[in-house]
């Protein structure tokens, strides 16, 4: 039982738009990870723009809109 908060992540360009996000990830860790990996990922496709900069943040999804049946 309970109800672990999940971690996410999300993934700013250089004009602090957000790039790329992930969520349910179980640890801060995890979620950077990820994080990181897809920024990489954005990074190689050319999808950040001025220069492909990117900060990678993760957090505590302390919301939750649809909870897990």
């Amino acid at each position: 039982g309970g109800n672990p908060v999940a971690w996410r992540y999300e993934v700013r360009d250089s004009n602090n738009v957000v790039a790329g996000t992930g969520k349910d990830f179980d640890t801060h860790k995890a979620a950077m990870a990820a994080g990181r990996k897809k920024a990489r990922e954005l990074k190689a496709s050319g999808s950040l723009p001025g220069g492909g900069v990117a900060t990678v943040r993760a957090g505590q999804d302390s919301e939750v809109l649809f909870p897990h049946k």
